[in-house]
């Protein structure tokens, strides 16, 4: 896994750019990087998400999506909001993570 510090910069770049809220958080659940202080409440409905069978999805107004690296679940990345533009921010995002982390 890599730091915390270079994810918390990575999404801080990507929010600037996109103006979307971003918060990673790793698969035990604790919050790694963010863009946004109101994150506690995403933490129990990223967990749910981690044990279901979908890659992405939406839930109370987030959209999450997992980075996986090497058939193992590395990372939750969600974006605050439901647009199709915060879901392209997200897409982006997971490719970025993803290099960082391969």
């Amino acid at each position: 896994m890599i730091s915390n510090q270079i994810l918390q910069t990575t999404v801080d770049g990507l929010k600037a750019i996109s103006r979307v809220d971003l918060c990673v958080i790793d698969s035990d659940g604790k919050i790694a990087a963010k863009t946004f202080d109101d994150v506690q409440g995403c933490v129990a409905d990223a967990l749910t998400f981690m044990d279901s069978p979908a890659e992405s999805q939406v839930v109370n107004g987030y959209q999450f999506f997992k980075v996986i690296d090497e058939q193992n679940l590395e990372y939750i990345l969600l974006a605050k909001g439901t647009s199709d533009d915060v879901y392209i921010c997200l897409l982006y995002t997971s490719d970025a993570a993803d290099d960082l982390i391969g």
